[in-house]
Protein backbone atom coordinates (compact mmCIF):
# COMPACT_ATOMS: atom_id res chain seq x y z
CA UNK A 1 0.00 0.00 0.00
CA UNK A 2 1.11 3.30 -1.37
CA UNK A 3 1.70 6.08 1.10
CA UNK A 4 -0.17 9.88 0.39
CA UNK A 5 2.59 11.95 -1.49
CA UNK A 6 1.68 14.36 1.20
CA UNK A 7 3.52 12.84 3.99
CA UNK A 8 7.82 13.12 5.28
CA UNK A 9 10.05 11.59 2.89
CA UNK A 10 10.47 8.95 5.80
CA UNK A 11 7.19 8.10 6.20
CA UNK A 12 6.44 8.15 2.93
CA UNK A 13 9.49 5.48 2.00
CA UNK A 14 8.71 3.76 5.44
CA UNK A 15 4.88 2.71 4.61
CA UNK A 16 5.82 0.29 1.53
CA UNK A 17 7.62 -2.20 3.76
CA UNK A 18 6.00 -4.74 5.86
CA UNK A 19 9.21 -7.17 5.77
CA UNK A 20 11.47 -6.04 8.56
CA UNK A 21 13.90 -8.32 7.56
CA UNK A 22 13.82 -7.88 3.90
CA UNK A 23 17.21 -6.17 1.80
CA UNK A 24 17.30 -2.77 1.46
CA UNK A 25 21.06 -1.24 0.84
CA UNK A 26 24.48 -2.43 0.59
CA UNK A 27 27.98 -1.15 0.20
CA UNK A 28 30.63 -3.58 -0.27
CA UNK A 29 30.61 -6.14 2.40
CA UNK A 30 28.07 -4.53 4.82
CA UNK A 31 24.01 -4.95 4.04
CA UNK A 32 21.39 -3.05 6.06
CA UNK A 33 17.80 -4.82 6.12
CA UNK A 34 15.08 -2.40 6.55
CA UNK A 35 14.71 -3.21 10.44
CA UNK A 36 18.62 -2.09 10.76
CA UNK A 37 17.90 0.83 8.57
CA UNK A 38 14.97 2.29 10.44
CA UNK A 39 17.25 1.69 13.69
CA UNK A 40 20.01 3.40 12.44
CA UNK A 41 17.70 6.59 11.13
CA UNK A 42 16.74 7.00 14.48
CA UNK A 43 19.98 6.96 16.07
CA UNK A 44 21.36 9.40 13.82
CA UNK A 45 18.24 11.56 14.10
CA UNK A 46 18.33 11.47 17.57
CA UNK A 47 22.39 12.52 17.61
CA UNK A 48 21.42 15.13 15.70
CA UNK A 49 18.85 16.49 17.87
CA UNK A 50 21.16 16.40 20.89
CA UNK A 51 23.54 18.10 19.08
CA UNK A 52 20.51 21.21 18.39
CA UNK A 53 19.43 20.55 14.82
CA UNK A 54 15.69 21.57 14.39
CA UNK A 55 12.63 21.57 12.11
CA UNK A 56 13.85 23.49 9.31
CA UNK A 57 17.69 23.81 9.77
CA UNK A 58 19.96 22.89 7.27
CA UNK A 59 22.42 19.97 7.28
CA UNK A 60 25.03 19.89 4.88
CA UNK A 61 25.98 16.21 3.06
CA UNK A 62 29.27 16.31 1.29
CA UNK A 63 29.36 12.36 1.41
CA UNK A 64 30.12 10.42 -1.83
CA UNK A 65 27.43 6.91 -2.09
CA UNK A 66 27.90 5.71 1.22
CA UNK A 67 25.41 4.36 3.59
CA UNK A 68 26.14 7.20 6.07
CA UNK A 69 24.45 9.43 2.79
CA UNK A 70 21.50 7.34 3.32
CA UNK A 71 20.96 6.91 6.74
CA UNK A 72 21.26 11.12 7.32
CA UNK A 73 19.42 11.85 4.21
CA UNK A 74 16.17 10.42 6.22
CA UNK A 75 17.15 11.17 9.78
CA UNK A 76 17.29 14.78 8.42
CA UNK A 77 13.47 14.22 7.23
CA UNK A 78 12.57 12.20 10.95
CA UNK A 79 13.82 15.59 12.13
CA UNK A 80 12.45 18.17 9.83
CA UNK A 81 15.63 19.16 8.84
CA UNK A 82 17.13 20.00 5.38
CA UNK A 83 18.94 17.58 3.76
CA UNK A 84 21.63 20.18 1.68
CA UNK A 85 23.33 17.84 -0.97
CA UNK A 86 26.82 19.07 -1.79
CA UNK A 87 29.61 17.20 -4.45
CA UNK A 88 32.40 15.56 -1.60
CA UNK A 89 35.03 17.06 -4.36
CA UNK A 90 33.79 20.09 -4.56
CA UNK A 91 36.95 23.00 -4.46
CA UNK A 92 37.21 24.39 -1.04
CA UNK A 93 36.43 27.81 -2.61
CA UNK A 94 32.88 26.11 -3.87
CA UNK A 95 32.52 24.84 -0.70
CA UNK A 96 32.90 27.73 1.08
CA UNK A 97 30.34 29.70 -1.11
CA UNK A 98 28.17 27.10 -0.61
CA UNK A 99 28.17 27.27 3.00
CA UNK A 100 27.89 30.75 3.64
CA UNK A 101 25.09 31.08 1.47
CA UNK A 102 23.21 27.92 3.22
CA UNK A 103 24.52 28.90 6.97
CA UNK A 104 23.94 24.63 7.43
CA UNK A 105 23.73 23.78 11.50
CA UNK A 106 25.85 20.44 10.82
CA UNK A 107 27.85 19.10 8.23
CA UNK A 108 28.16 15.53 7.50
CA UNK A 109 31.96 15.12 5.64
CA UNK A 110 34.03 11.75 5.02
CA UNK A 111 37.95 11.30 5.40
CA UNK A 112 38.47 12.26 1.82
CA UNK A 113 37.31 15.98 1.75
CA UNK A 114 37.95 16.28 5.54
CA UNK A 115 41.28 18.24 5.48
CA UNK A 116 39.96 20.41 2.13
CA UNK A 117 36.68 21.43 3.38
CA UNK A 118 37.23 21.22 7.61
CA UNK A 119 38.25 24.79 7.66
CA UNK A 120 35.22 26.24 5.65
CA UNK A 121 32.85 24.96 8.18
CA UNK A 122 32.30 28.05 9.78
CA UNK A 123 30.20 27.60 13.03
CA UNK A 124 28.92 24.54 11.51
CA UNK A 125 29.04 21.34 13.66
CA UNK A 126 30.75 18.63 12.22
CA UNK A 127 30.34 14.90 11.92
CA UNK A 128 32.55 12.39 9.79
CA UNK A 129 32.19 9.62 8.10
CA UNK A 130 34.76 6.94 7.23
CA UNK A 131 34.80 6.52 3.61
CA UNK A 132 35.67 2.47 4.51
CA UNK A 133 34.15 2.17 7.65
CA UNK A 134 30.31 2.86 8.63
CA UNK A 135 30.53 5.08 11.40
CA UNK A 136 29.89 9.03 12.57
CA UNK A 137 32.72 10.49 13.78
CA UNK A 138 31.44 14.23 16.37
CA UNK A 139 27.83 12.77 16.41
CA UNK A 140 26.53 13.06 19.94
CA UNK A 141 24.30 10.30 21.65
CA UNK A 142 21.00 11.00 22.17
CA UNK A 143 18.31 8.96 23.64
CA UNK A 144 15.00 10.44 21.93
CA UNK A 145 13.65 12.96 19.75
CA UNK A 146 10.73 14.32 18.78
CA UNK A 147 9.77 13.00 15.30
CA UNK A 148 8.38 15.31 13.15
CA UNK A 149 5.34 15.10 11.35
CA UNK A 150 4.47 16.96 7.84
CA UNK A 151 2.26 16.96 5.43
CA UNK A 152 4.77 17.06 2.57
CA UNK A 153 5.05 20.73 1.52
CA UNK A 154 8.08 20.85 3.74
CA UNK A 155 11.54 22.03 2.41
CA UNK A 156 13.21 18.74 2.71
CA UNK A 157 16.50 19.02 -0.27
CA UNK A 158 18.49 21.93 -1.02
CA UNK A 159 20.38 21.10 -4.68
CA UNK A 160 22.83 23.01 -6.57
CA UNK A 161 22.29 22.75 -10.41
CA UNK A 162 22.72 25.57 -13.41
CA UNK A 163 19.35 26.49 -13.08
CA UNK A 164 17.04 26.85 -16.15
CA UNK A 165 18.94 29.70 -16.79
CA UNK A 166 21.84 28.19 -16.75
CA UNK A 167 23.31 29.93 -13.80
CA UNK A 168 24.03 28.08 -10.53
CA UNK A 169 21.38 28.27 -8.27
CA UNK A 170 20.00 26.05 -5.05
CA UNK A 171 17.28 24.49 -5.85
CA UNK A 172 14.74 23.74 -2.89
CA UNK A 173 12.70 20.13 -3.42
CA UNK A 174 9.88 19.35 -0.77
CA UNK A 175 9.11 16.28 0.49
CA UNK A 176 5.81 15.94 -1.69
CA UNK A 177 7.57 16.91 -4.67
CA UNK A 178 10.13 14.01 -4.19
CA UNK A 179 7.41 11.45 -3.07
CA UNK A 180 5.31 12.65 -6.33
CA UNK A 181 7.91 11.56 -8.38
CA UNK A 182 8.19 8.02 -7.46
CA UNK A 183 4.55 7.74 -7.64
CA UNK A 184 4.30 9.07 -10.87
CA UNK A 185 6.90 6.99 -12.01
CA UNK A 186 5.49 3.80 -10.17
CA UNK A 187 2.30 4.81 -12.37
CA UNK A 188 4.21 4.78 -15.88
CA UNK A 189 6.70 1.93 -15.66
CA UNK A 190 3.82 -0.25 -13.45
CA UNK A 191 5.79 -3.28 -11.58
CA UNK A 192 9.57 -2.29 -12.76
CA UNK A 193 9.87 -1.54 -9.20
CA UNK A 194 9.73 -3.82 -6.35
CA UNK A 195 11.23 -6.40 -4.12
CA UNK A 196 12.46 -8.66 -6.49
CA UNK A 197 14.47 -5.83 -8.26
CA UNK A 198 17.77 -4.43 -7.15
CA UNK A 199 19.00 -1.10 -8.25
CA UNK A 200 22.58 0.00 -8.59
CA UNK A 201 23.04 3.43 -7.09
CA UNK A 202 26.35 4.69 -9.27
CA UNK A 203 24.91 7.97 -10.12
CA UNK A 204 26.18 10.41 -7.18
CA UNK A 205 23.57 11.30 -4.17
CA UNK A 206 24.05 15.03 -4.81
CA UNK A 207 22.88 14.59 -7.93
CA UNK A 208 18.49 14.22 -8.18
CA UNK A 209 18.42 11.44 -10.33
CA UNK A 210 21.23 9.17 -8.39
CA UNK A 211 18.99 10.73 -4.89
CA UNK A 212 15.71 11.11 -5.62
CA UNK A 213 15.40 7.84 -8.22
CA UNK A 214 18.50 5.77 -7.42
CA UNK A 215 18.02 5.49 -3.55
CA UNK A 216 14.42 7.16 -3.05
CA UNK A 217 12.07 5.72 -5.45
CA UNK A 218 14.24 2.41 -4.73
CA UNK A 219 13.86 2.24 -1.13
CA UNK A 220 9.95 3.26 -1.41
CA UNK A 221 9.00 0.31 -3.38
CA UNK A 222 11.15 -2.28 -1.89
CA UNK A 223 13.93 -2.65 -3.97
CA UNK A 224 17.24 -3.11 -2.72
CA UNK A 225 19.70 -0.42 -3.80
CA UNK A 226 23.55 -1.46 -3.68
CA UNK A 227 25.85 1.10 -3.88
CA UNK A 228 28.96 2.29 -5.61
CA UNK A 229 30.81 5.71 -4.35
CA UNK A 230 32.37 5.76 -8.34
CA UNK A 231 31.49 4.82 -11.81
CA UNK A 232 34.61 2.61 -12.50
CA UNK A 233 34.12 -0.12 -15.73
CA UNK A 234 35.26 -3.21 -14.35
CA UNK A 235 33.78 -2.77 -11.01
CA UNK A 236 30.94 -1.88 -11.96
CA UNK A 237 30.39 -5.22 -14.09
CA UNK A 238 31.60 -7.06 -11.55
CA UNK A 239 28.75 -5.67 -9.36
CA UNK A 240 26.25 -6.06 -11.91
CA UNK A 241 27.16 -9.77 -11.83
CA UNK A 242 27.55 -10.30 -7.90
CA UNK A 243 24.63 -8.56 -6.86
CA UNK A 244 22.11 -9.80 -9.55
CA UNK A 245 21.52 -6.36 -10.18
CA UNK A 246 18.07 -5.99 -12.52
CA UNK A 247 17.89 -2.05 -12.49
CA UNK A 248 20.66 1.00 -13.43
CA UNK A 249 20.66 4.45 -13.92
CA UNK A 250 23.19 6.10 -16.22
CA UNK A 251 24.62 8.59 -18.29
CA UNK A 252 25.17 7.64 -22.01
CA UNK A 253 29.19 7.41 -21.79
CA UNK A 254 28.87 5.36 -18.91
CA UNK A 255 26.70 2.70 -21.02
CA UNK A 256 28.97 3.03 -24.09
CA UNK A 257 32.41 1.70 -21.57
CA UNK A 258 30.15 -0.91 -20.31
CA UNK A 259 29.51 -2.17 -23.60
CA UNK A 260 33.22 -2.06 -24.83
CA UNK A 261 34.10 -3.55 -21.50
CA UNK A 262 34.78 -7.72 -22.28
CA UNK A 263 33.36 -9.13 -19.39
CA UNK A 264 29.95 -7.36 -19.94
CA UNK A 265 28.65 -10.22 -21.21
CA UNK A 266 26.87 -13.51 -20.64
CA UNK A 267 26.05 -14.85 -16.95
CA UNK A 268 27.27 -11.10 -16.19
CA UNK A 269 24.36 -9.55 -17.75
CA UNK A 270 21.97 -12.47 -16.99
CA UNK A 271 19.74 -10.37 -14.58
CA UNK A 272 19.69 -7.11 -15.99
CA UNK A 273 15.99 -5.33 -16.42
CA UNK A 274 16.49 -1.98 -17.38
CA UNK A 275 19.00 0.69 -17.80
CA UNK A 276 17.17 4.18 -17.38
CA UNK A 277 19.65 6.71 -19.11
CA UNK A 278 19.76 11.09 -19.37
CA UNK A 279 22.13 13.73 -18.76
CA UNK A 280 23.05 13.18 -22.63
CA UNK A 281 21.94 12.51 -25.98
CA UNK A 282 21.23 8.27 -26.70
CA UNK A 283 22.15 7.55 -30.04
CA UNK A 284 20.93 5.12 -32.08
CA UNK A 285 24.16 3.41 -32.65
CA UNK A 286 24.23 3.35 -28.55
CA UNK A 287 20.73 1.67 -28.46
CA UNK A 288 21.64 -0.55 -31.55
CA UNK A 289 24.49 -1.85 -29.52
CA UNK A 290 22.79 -2.73 -26.70
CA UNK A 291 20.13 -4.55 -27.71
CA UNK A 292 22.62 -6.71 -30.47
CA UNK A 293 24.52 -7.33 -26.96
CA UNK A 294 21.36 -8.28 -24.84
CA UNK A 295 20.41 -10.56 -27.74
CA UNK A 296 23.70 -11.89 -28.26
CA UNK A 297 23.03 -13.34 -24.45
CA UNK A 298 19.02 -14.24 -24.87
CA UNK A 299 18.46 -11.01 -21.18
CA UNK A 300 15.78 -9.06 -21.67
CA UNK A 301 16.93 -5.92 -20.77
CA UNK A 302 16.24 -2.31 -22.12
CA UNK A 303 17.71 1.16 -22.40
CA UNK A 304 15.32 3.76 -21.60
CA UNK A 305 16.52 7.14 -22.56
CA UNK A 306 14.36 9.74 -20.27
CA UNK A 307 14.57 13.70 -19.64
CA UNK A 308 14.38 15.72 -16.15
CA UNK A 309 15.67 18.73 -14.56
CA UNK A 310 16.64 19.17 -10.68
CA UNK A 311 13.20 21.46 -10.78
CA UNK A 312 11.23 19.02 -11.69
CA UNK A 313 12.80 15.91 -9.74
CA UNK A 314 14.90 14.58 -12.43
CA UNK A 315 12.66 12.12 -14.32
CA UNK A 316 9.74 13.53 -15.95
CA UNK A 317 10.00 12.16 -19.06
CA UNK A 318 10.78 8.63 -19.76
CA UNK A 319 10.87 6.07 -22.86
CA UNK A 320 8.29 3.44 -23.04
CA UNK A 321 10.02 0.14 -22.87
CA UNK A 322 10.99 -1.14 -26.30
CA UNK A 323 9.80 1.96 -27.87
CA UNK A 324 12.57 4.01 -28.53
CA UNK A 325 12.47 5.99 -31.88
CA UNK A 326 15.92 8.05 -31.87
CA UNK A 327 15.85 11.77 -30.51
CA UNK A 328 12.42 10.83 -28.76
CA UNK A 329 13.18 11.12 -24.61
CA UNK A 330 9.22 9.41 -24.44
CA UNK A 331 6.49 10.35 -22.83
CA UNK A 332 5.69 12.76 -19.46
CA UNK A 333 5.01 10.02 -16.64
CA UNK A 334 2.15 9.76 -14.14
CA UNK A 335 0.63 13.28 -13.49
CA UNK A 336 3.21 15.25 -15.29
CA UNK A 337 2.18 17.89 -18.48
CA UNK A 338 4.11 19.51 -20.73
CA UNK A 339 3.58 22.19 -23.61
CA UNK A 340 6.11 23.18 -25.88
CA UNK A 341 5.21 27.39 -26.67
CA UNK A 342 6.69 29.66 -28.28
CA UNK A 343 8.40 33.42 -27.18
CA UNK A 344 4.91 34.76 -26.42
CA UNK A 345 3.81 31.55 -24.04
CA UNK A 346 1.50 30.41 -27.38
CA UNK A 347 1.49 26.88 -27.63
CA UNK A 348 3.30 25.77 -31.10
CA UNK A 349 1.31 23.40 -33.78
CA UNK A 350 2.30 19.52 -33.47
CA UNK A 351 5.94 18.93 -34.89
CA UNK A 352 7.12 22.77 -34.16
CA UNK A 353 10.12 23.59 -31.67
CA UNK A 354 9.72 25.76 -29.13
CA UNK A 355 10.38 25.93 -25.45
CA UNK A 356 9.46 23.16 -23.05
CA UNK A 357 6.77 23.65 -20.19
CA UNK A 358 6.37 21.66 -17.58
CA UNK A 359 3.29 20.97 -14.81
CA UNK A 360 2.33 18.57 -12.28
CA UNK A 361 2.64 17.87 -8.86
CA UNK A 362 6.79 17.65 -9.08
CA UNK A 363 7.76 20.49 -9.62
CA UNK A 364 10.24 22.30 -7.09
CA UNK A 365 9.61 24.88 -4.55
CA UNK A 366 11.80 27.39 -5.80
CA UNK A 367 15.33 28.65 -5.64
CA UNK A 368 16.76 28.98 -2.01
CA UNK A 369 16.77 33.11 -0.93
CA UNK A 370 15.85 34.29 -5.06
CA UNK A 371 12.67 35.27 -5.18
CA UNK A 372 13.27 37.23 -8.30
CA UNK A 373 14.71 33.85 -10.11
CA UNK A 374 11.99 31.39 -8.68
CA UNK A 375 9.32 34.14 -10.29
CA UNK A 376 11.12 34.27 -13.97
CA UNK A 377 11.00 30.29 -13.85
CA UNK A 378 7.49 29.63 -13.30
CA UNK A 379 4.64 30.74 -15.79
CA UNK A 380 0.96 30.33 -15.05
CA UNK A 381 -1.36 29.52 -18.21
CA UNK A 382 -4.78 28.41 -18.26
CA UNK A 383 -4.83 28.40 -14.00
CA UNK A 384 -2.01 25.99 -14.01
CA UNK A 385 1.62 26.52 -12.83
CA UNK A 386 3.94 25.65 -15.09
CA UNK A 387 8.17 25.88 -14.83
CA UNK A 388 9.72 27.40 -17.72
CA UNK A 389 12.72 24.81 -18.49
CA UNK A 390 15.23 26.77 -21.08
CA UNK A 391 14.78 23.75 -23.51
CA UNK A 392 13.89 23.50 -26.60
CA UNK A 393 11.31 21.00 -27.78
CA UNK A 394 9.17 19.83 -30.27
CA UNK A 395 6.09 16.80 -30.02
CA UNK A 396 5.35 14.25 -32.17
CA UNK A 397 1.55 13.46 -33.50
CA UNK A 398 1.16 10.35 -30.13
CA UNK A 399 3.15 13.34 -27.64
CA UNK A 400 6.42 11.61 -28.01
CA UNK A 401 9.17 14.59 -26.79
CA UNK A 402 11.93 15.99 -28.91
CA UNK A 403 15.02 17.35 -27.60
CA UNK A 404 16.12 19.90 -29.95
CA UNK A 405 18.93 21.92 -27.66
CA UNK A 406 19.04 24.53 -24.69
CA UNK A 407 17.58 27.56 -25.80
CA UNK A 408 20.33 29.84 -24.09
CA UNK A 409 22.42 27.59 -26.57
CA UNK A 410 20.32 28.79 -29.74
CA UNK A 411 22.21 30.84 -32.16
CA UNK A 412 21.33 33.41 -34.43
CA UNK A 413 22.74 33.85 -38.11
CA UNK A 414 21.51 36.33 -40.41
CA UNK A 415 18.38 36.42 -38.25
CA UNK A 416 17.66 32.64 -38.57
CA UNK A 417 17.68 30.05 -35.48
CA UNK A 418 20.70 27.71 -35.67
CA UNK A 419 19.78 24.60 -33.50
CA UNK A 420 23.47 23.48 -32.51
CA UNK A 421 21.81 19.73 -31.92
CA UNK A 422 21.13 19.79 -35.58
CA UNK A 423 24.91 20.49 -36.35
CA UNK A 424 26.14 18.03 -33.87
CA UNK A 425 23.63 15.31 -34.78
CA UNK A 426 24.58 16.24 -38.69
CA UNK A 427 28.21 15.73 -38.02
CA UNK A 428 27.81 12.43 -36.12
CA UNK A 429 26.22 10.96 -39.08
CA UNK A 430 29.92 10.26 -40.21
CA UNK A 431 31.92 7.23 -39.20
CA UNK A 432 34.77 9.01 -38.30
CA UNK A 433 33.42 11.67 -35.98
CA UNK A 434 32.51 10.29 -32.66
CA UNK A 435 31.09 13.46 -30.73
CA UNK A 436 31.16 16.95 -31.26
CA UNK A 437 29.63 20.67 -30.12
CA UNK A 438 28.67 23.44 -32.46
CA UNK A 439 29.46 26.96 -30.45
CA UNK A 440 29.52 30.39 -31.56
CA UNK A 441 32.10 32.57 -32.23
CA UNK A 442 32.60 36.25 -33.81
CA UNK A 443 34.84 38.01 -35.87
CA UNK A 444 34.36 41.42 -36.12
CA UNK A 445 31.12 41.17 -34.55
CA UNK A 446 29.80 38.65 -36.79
CA UNK A 447 28.37 35.30 -35.51
CA UNK A 448 30.11 31.60 -36.90
CA UNK A 449 29.74 28.66 -36.18
CA UNK A 450 32.52 26.83 -35.15
CA UNK A 451 32.56 23.28 -34.39
CA UNK A 452 34.38 21.39 -32.19
CA UNK A 453 35.57 17.45 -32.49
CA UNK A 454 36.70 14.88 -30.10
CA UNK A 455 39.75 13.07 -31.51
CA UNK A 456 41.91 13.95 -34.36
CA UNK A 457 40.58 14.33 -37.50
CA UNK A 458 43.05 14.96 -40.74
CA UNK A 459 42.60 17.87 -42.83
CA UNK A 460 40.76 16.17 -45.53
CA UNK A 461 38.48 14.87 -42.99
CA UNK A 462 37.65 18.53 -41.49
CA UNK A 463 36.75 19.51 -44.99
CA UNK A 464 34.18 16.55 -45.19
CA UNK A 465 32.46 17.40 -42.35
CA UNK A 466 31.89 20.75 -43.54
CA UNK A 467 30.61 20.11 -47.06
CA UNK A 468 28.16 16.62 -45.34
CA UNK A 469 26.73 19.63 -43.04
CA UNK A 470 26.55 21.75 -45.82
CA UNK A 471 24.60 19.02 -47.59
CA UNK A 472 22.33 18.12 -45.09
CA UNK A 473 21.15 21.45 -43.46
CA UNK A 474 20.50 24.85 -44.67
CA UNK A 475 23.66 27.25 -45.12
CA UNK A 476 23.15 29.14 -41.85
CA UNK A 477 24.36 26.50 -40.16
CA UNK A 478 27.59 25.33 -42.17
CA UNK A 479 30.81 25.90 -39.86
CA UNK A 480 33.11 28.39 -40.56
CA UNK A 481 35.58 25.93 -39.02
CA UNK A 482 36.41 22.52 -37.48
CA UNK A 483 38.86 22.28 -34.42
CA UNK A 484 40.05 19.07 -32.75
CA UNK A 485 40.20 18.73 -29.08
CA UNK A 486 41.98 16.00 -27.59
CA UNK A 487 39.49 14.97 -24.77
CA UNK A 488 36.29 17.11 -24.09
CA UNK A 489 35.92 18.28 -20.69
CA UNK A 490 33.31 16.34 -18.37
CA UNK A 491 30.67 17.41 -15.81
CA UNK A 492 30.80 15.35 -12.70
CA UNK A 493 28.05 12.73 -13.71
CA UNK A 494 30.46 12.63 -17.43
CA UNK A 495 28.25 14.51 -19.12
CA UNK A 496 29.74 16.99 -21.76
CA UNK A 497 30.60 20.36 -20.13
CA UNK A 498 29.74 22.68 -22.95
CA UNK A 499 29.82 25.69 -20.35
CA UNK A 500 33.83 24.98 -20.02
CA UNK A 501 34.29 24.55 -24.14
CA UNK A 502 31.80 27.71 -24.78
CA UNK A 503 34.58 29.65 -22.39
CA UNK A 504 37.64 28.24 -23.88
CA UNK A 505 36.71 28.00 -27.95
CA UNK A 506 33.46 30.08 -27.87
Amino acid sequence: MRASIHNTLYEYMKNFHPKQDQFAVKLRGKTFRFEKLFKEIDRVAAGLYAMGIRQGDAVMLALPNILQNVVAVYACSRLGAVAAMIHPLYSPSEFEAAVKKIKPKAIFLSDINLRRFSRACGGAKKVICPYLVYGYIGLKRGRTFPAFEGDGEEPMFYMQSGGTSGVPKTIVLSSRSVNAMVENLCDFLGDRFGESNRMLTVMPMFHGFGLCIGVHASLSTNMGVVLMPRFKVKPCAKLIRKEHITTMLGVPRMIGKLLNYAEFKGEGIAHLQDIYVGGDTVTDELVDAFDARMRQYDVDACLSPGYGLTETVTVCALTKRGDFKEGSLGFPIGDTTVMVVDDDLNPVKTGERGELLISGNQLMSGYFDDEEATAAAFCEIDGKRWVRTGDIFSLDEEGRMYFVGRKKRLIKISGMNVFPSDIEGAAQELDFVKEAIALEFKVDGKPFIRLLVEGELDEAQKKQVIAHISRRLSHWNTPREVVCVPLFPRTSIGKTDIKKLEEMYG
